[in-house]
């Protein structure tokens, strides 16, 4: 099985900041790009949420692990749906957003090439970060099916405690980091 990995996506993280500031004041639809955050943090959240009820669980106790996993299966599927919805309005998004930097960096801009290298950290060429983020919430629905079903061949609680160790910290500041060019462009 094949596990995402979530890295840090911003390397100079206030130079990002910079730029969604100008660019905010100069599209027309400012509102589109407070969307495009919006959606991204609200699946991130969800993610992130889950993951920290999984964390106050004791996984040596069955009762325990097996009424989560009973709660996690019950909802999956309404919150998957919901973070599929939002991932094809930010992927929908992000191309309305790109035409639009297109209109306003002329070619040369100081702000053409890192339009594109930022960007590039939404969607490139193998995947989109939100879709990323959902695949990370499907670490957690193998662990519940995992749990609730012996039977089950994917996934393990040791498989989904090791993700967790080496991905949370960047899934939380990825989620940092769009928080904060989300506070900058909305106030």
């Amino acid at each position: 099985m094949v596990h995402p990995v979530i890295t840090k996506v911003f390397s100079n993280e206030e130079q990002v900041i910079l730029f969604f500031e100008w660019a905010l004041n100069h599209i027309k639809q400012k509102e589109k790009l407070q969307q495009f955050f919006k959606w991204h943090l609200e699946v991130i959240s969800e993610v992130i949420e889950e993951i920290d009820k999984t964390s106050k669980i004791n996984f040596s106790e069955k009762k325990e692990i097996e009424y989560w996993a009973r709660e996690f299966l019950r909802n999956y599927d309404e919150k998957i749906r919901k973070m599929r919805k939002n991932s094809n309005q930010v992927f929908e998004r992000f191309h309305e957003l790109k035409t639009e930097f297109g209109k306003v960096i002329p070619k040369g801009h100081e702000y053409e090439k890192e339009s594109d290298e930022i960007m590039q950290v939404f969607l490139n060429k193998q995947e989109l970060l939100v879709g990323k983020v959902i695949f990370a919430y499907r670490e957690l629905w193998f662990v519940a099916k995992k749990i609730n079903d012996s039977n089950f061949k994917i996934g393990s609680i040791n498989d989904y405690q090791k993700w967790v160790k080496i991905n949370y910290s960047n899934l939380k500041s990825v989620k940092s980091m769009l928080q904060q060019i989300q506070n900058k462009i909305s106030e």
